[in-house]
């Protein structure tokens, strides 16, 4: 059996799915129905949780670098390096 795309879409509670006009339904063992979408931040560790809450109050509280200072003073140590 060959693997085939399709697209779905939900309306007034009912999943409509669209398939191949040539689709035979014989051809199918098993049809995979999209489930509940879970959250991604769900799925961390609690330590995980710890780090994004602990990056947020570092921004929240101006304590950053900006991008163009690490690449400064990641360019200095590099040089810093080839003179030693």
């Amino acid at each position: 059996m060959k693997a085939f795309r399709h697209s779905y879409i939900v309306k007034n509670n009912e999943l409509i799915i669209k398939l191949p006009t040539n689709f035979n339904a014989t051809q199918v063992d098993v049809i995979v129905l999209p489930t509940e979408e879970k959250d991604w931040y769900d799925e961390l560790t609690f330590e995980q949780k710890q780090a994004i809450e602990k990056g947020r109050a570092d921004l929240k509280a101006g304590r950053v670098t900006s991008h163009e200072d690490v690449k400064k003073q990641i360019r200095q140590l590099i040089e810093n390096k080839k003179s030693a």
